[in-house]
């Protein structure tokens, strides 16, 4: 039986309940980065979602990573506010808030593809 949040609602169900609507589970296993195949072996599994799934699918529909582990029992509230309030406060200054900062994902291995201009190995 996999993991459920707080009212017994499996993964698909809550993203349903948050984005208001009906998720496809294609969307799932490809917020995942599985097969079909791979997505319904492991909604069966008791480890389901794990903390990086729970990631992949925050990061893919812009939910609160941290929300989501508090909901499926991998951290507590208190675990939460302790790592908030443990972090060193800092501020910024009016040229450090104008700046634009981005952050670049490296890609993954399987979306990489070999360069035309390269000799096989």
């Amino acid at each position: 039986m996999p993991r459920t949040d707080e009212n017994g609602r499996q993964l698909k169900t809550l993203l349903d309940y948050l984005l208001d609507g009906d998720v496809d589970a294609k969307a799932i296993y490809d917020a995942l980065g599985t097969s079909s195949s791979t997505y319904y072996r492991r909604i069966k599994e008791a480890d389901y979602p794990n903390a990086e799934e729970l990631r992949s699918v925050a990061d893919r529909f812009d939910l609160s990573y941290p929300d989501l582990q508090v909901r499926f029992g991998l951290m507590t509230r208190e675990e939460v506010w302790r790592y908030v309030e443990s972090a060193p406060l800092s501020v910024a200054t009016v040229a450090e808030a104008t700046t634009v900062r981005r952050t670049v994902r490296r890609p993954r291995l399987r979306d990489l593809t070999p360069r035309a201009d390269a000799p096989p190995l």
